[in-house]
């Protein structure tokens, strides 16, 4: 082998050893750090993703002026319940947008991962999203918003704080679905 075979050899190797250090190290930011905590269980949506949502959920509803917080009602497990009910089309777009908003920040003037950051600056990114200039962040942004608070406001717990005398018909009624996933905790440990 030439004199410039091996130095081009050896150059190649370099970089490539460089840019596998380089891609393993953000795919390891981009994978690692994400635990469930007691009691919660991923059934439609992964364990990055369940972090996720559990930071939005805090951001959007912390709680406060007789209001429960939405970590306290766990609406983020309701989170996970609509996506696992939801057509796999839009429970793919879902699982998409939280990822997307995880990584999202930096973009925003956060910095690092949505989950890592404080909830002051969850809030600020968040609302960043809203007043994107670009559609697909603020689309996003109304979506999960729109349906943290669904599922937060449709706890009885919190319809004393807001006034409301709850609905007509003495007994639920729930989805054939809502029984299932109910199920499907029960089987996985969750808190009853």
């Amino acid at each position: 082998m030439s004199e410039l075979g091996r130095r081009r050899l050896i150059q190649v190797g370099i970089a490539g050893a460089a840019l596998l250090t380089v891609g393993g190290g953000a795919l390891s930011w981009i994978t690692r750090g994400y635990a469930l905590r007691a009691g919660e269980v991923a059934i439609g949506l992964s364990v990055k993703q369940m972090c996720v949502a559990r930071a939005v959920v805090e951001a959007l509803t912390p709680g406060g002026d007789g209001l429960p917080s939405g970590l306290e009602l766990e609406v983020h497990q309701r989170v996970d319940e609509q996506v696992w009910a939801a057509d796999p089309g839009m429970a793919d777009d879902l699982r998409a947008a939280l990822e997307l908003i995880e990584h999202v920040p930096p973009l925003l003037g956060g910095f690092g991962r949505f989950t890592a950051l404080d909830l002051a600056s969850r809030q600020a990114v968040f609302d960043r999203l809203l007043r994107a200039r670009r559609d697909l962040f603020v689309q996003i942004a109304m979506a999960f918003k729109q349906l943290v608070q669904l599922c937060y406001y449709a706890d009885e717990r919190v319809w004393p704080a807001i006034g409301y005398d709850g609905p007509w018909i003495p007994e639920p009624k729930p989805a054939a679905s809502a029984l299932l996933y109910a199920k499907l905790l029960a089987e996985r440990g969750a808190r009853p």
